[in-house]
């Protein structure tokens, strides 16, 4: 027979050991608060998680860039004496298209003269369009209900941007390395508000040098997390998903199978889909209800290939690839300049990362290195290591990288995004309204909700609940 569950107290009970929920443990207890965090994985870090080679090169396998303007990113490392390294980009970049390799430098290059003619357009015009949209409340905005009851595909298919297949494919390519999904599947007003919490400028979203993907964290992204860990102390519960969060007029009591935590009040910092998962008593507004059931995250399957050398500088290539028609997307070079080795991080999203979960390990392995060595050369065929990993088949995530919303999600029920229940209050990336969706915003939404509950309970931290 199993023992009953240890009863626990702290001032804040948080639920999930990601970015979002570490942050706002961290700026608690440095506050001078008890927290407790339940964590249902066996590690900390969420959609981050970092491998080493035999070398100690790190291999991000989760969330892995960072760039400008993602400001609070950038001040967390500098408070837990971290660095960053540019992601390396001198040299070529390929795009594969109707099976052929073009090779090109700064521009892109022309397929039958101007077969991508207007991808540039479309995406100025999405960023132009993005400056009448509110990042803090996009639900608000003058057009928000006209851009609210479309797709994006609908949007890029309108016959008046004479957009070719090519130009339609790369775009596909792009928004679907954003969002992991089809453009059919997504709203167009949050597609112009991912824009906004960018600082409208979609290509700051898409790019590498000055762009989102501009720079890494040196020695891995799971330092960041594991220097979080060092100082908040032993207050992770692992191996503990919650299940159930009651609450009254003076606490709440969160409930996992390991402890049950008595608090003054919870913070849910885990992927909507699996907060939906959770029996909230009394039960949360229908509307709060019916957004978490209508944000489901996208399908990224992420490979690294990791060799002895980084072999394709010496053919003057950057290692960065856009494959619109293949099933491997995109592949970026992420080796460490303070190592020997060279890596390789390819992707597949959406529908072809779908078709790939349904083929064997052994069948994607030989899907990758196969597009790789067309890419590379021979070479690219023998890497000294191979991981993959389908973060939509995480138990504890359930698909990468952000929350997407279809057609009228955002007008019907956006509004509840932040709003607390009670002694519940939200926090992650996607509550942010800057850099939604992104580790930088994770950290921003830990903040705002350490903010948020320590301005209602300015007394000192509570010894009895």
């Amino acid at each position: 027979m199993s023992s009953a569950p240890a009863i626990r107290e702290a001032d804040y009970c948080i639920v999930g050991a990601g970015f979002a929920g570490l942050t706002a443990a961290l700026r608690l207890t440095q506050a001078g608060h008890s927290v407790w965090v339940l964590e249902a994985r066996d590690r900390i870090g969420g959609k981050v998680r970092t491998e080493y080679l035999d070398d100690g090169t790190p291999v991000d396998m989760g969330g892995t860039f960072l760039g400008p303007t993602q400001e609070r990113i950038y001040a967390l490392l500098d408070e837990l004496g971290l660095c960053v390294t540019p992601t390396p980009i001198d040299g070529d970049s390929l795009l594969v298209y109707n099976k052929e390799v073009h090779r090109y430098g700064h521009a892109m290059p022309d397929l039958d003269s101007s077969q991508l003619a207007g991808v540039w357009e479309t995406l100025q015009a999405l960023s132009k369009m993005s400056i009448e949209v509110s990042n803090q409340a996009p639900w608000s905005s003058a057009r928000a209900k006209e851009w609210d009851a479309m797709t994006l595909a609908q949007f890029i298919d309108d016959p008046s941007r004479a957009l070719s297949e090519p130009a339609r494919a790369m775009l596909r390519t792009l928004f679907i390395g954003l969002f992991t999904c089809e453009m059919s599947e997504i709203s167009l007003l949050f597609v112009l508000f991912q824009i906004a919490a960018a600082g409208n400028d979609i290509e700051l979203q898409m790019r590498v040098e000055g762009g989102a993907e501009q720079d890494m964290v040196k020695g891995g992204m799971s330092c960041v997390t594991q220097r979080m860990q060092e100082k908040i102390g032993d207050c992770i519960i692992f191996s503990s998903p919650v299940s159930m969060i009651e609450q009254d007029d003076n606490s709440a009591t969160v409930y996992t199978q390991k402890a049950v935590v008595k608090t003054r009040r919870v913070i849910v910092a885990v992927p909507p889909a699996l907060a939906d998962n959770i029996e909230y008593t009394p039960a949360l507004p229908a509307t709060k209800m019916e957004l978490l059931r209508h944000m489901p995250a996208g399908r990224c399957i992420k490979f690294v290939t990791a060799y002895d050398r980084p072999f394709w500088r010496n053919e003057g290539l950057s290692g960065e690839v856009i494959a619109p028609d293949e099933f491997i997307q995109m592949t970026l070079d992420t080796s460490a300049p303070d190592k020997g080795s060279g890596l390789l991080m390819s992707f597949s999203f959406a529908r072809e990362a779908m078709l790939m979960a349904q083929m064997t390990a052994e069948e994607r392995k030989e899907t990758v290195l196969d597009a790789l060595e067309k890419r590379f050369g021979r070479e690219a065929r023998t890497p000294i290591r191979y991981f993959e990993h389908d973060w939509s088949e995480d138990r504890w995530t359930r698909g990468c990288h952000v929350a997407h919303q279809a057609p009228g999600v955002i007008t019907s029920y956006g509004h509840a995004i932040r709003e607390p229940f009670g002694r519940i209050y939200w926090a992650t990336s996607e509550t942010s309204p800057l850099w939604n969706g992104n580790i930088d915003g994770a950290v921003r939404a830990g903040e705002y909700v350490a903010e948020q509950v320590l301005a209602l309970d300015r007394e000192p931290a509570a010894k009895n609940l």
